[in-house]
């Protein structure tokens, strides 16, 4: 995306030409939180981050905030997701509108009569399921699959 340049471990800039030494928390917090000025900021001593680059990211996550649904399985919901909630609470505190707006807690899929799941690997990819099933197959199997909360 805007900050890698294909990888994540910010060994290549992407096409921002932000080095990751570059982010600094008063970066972050104008992406983030709008709280200080684009121009200031990149005048920092050694930094590669420009005017342009802090407002096309500030736009980007204007853009893609707030969440409008997270969905999730439903045995997530004590811990990822109640500090999914509890991340974007403590983020913004006073700017309720970045809360996230809903989430969506899915029942667990069964195969076999056993939970789906990587640690089992009885599951398949959609590219596997679409070359053993079809897609008018697989968009039975799913409207007919339902949950179970």
């Amino acid at each position: 995306h805007l900050l890698h340049g294909g990888n994540l471990d910010g060994s290549d800039c992407g096409p921002s030409k932000i080095y990751p030494e570059h982010m600094t928390p008063s970066v972050w917090d104008y992406i983030f939180l709008g709280k200080g000025d684009a121009e200031k900021l990149s005048k920092e001593r050694y930094t590669s981050v420009t005017v342009e680059s802090l407002q096309r990211l500030r736009q980007e996550f204007l853009h893609w905030y707030p969440v409008d649904l997270h969905a999730s399985g439903k045995d997530l919901l004590p811990n990822h997701l109640t500090y999914y909630l509890y991340n974007h609470v403590a983020m913004w505190p006073e700017s309720t509108e970045f809360w996230p707006r809903g989430i969506r807690a899915n029942g667990l899929l069964l195969l076999n009569s056993e939970k789906m799941s990587k640690s089992t690997g009885n599951f398949l990819t959609l590219s596997d399921a679409l070359g053993k099933y079809s897609a008018d197959g697989l968009r039975l199997a799913l409207a007919d699959a339902g949950d179970s909360l």
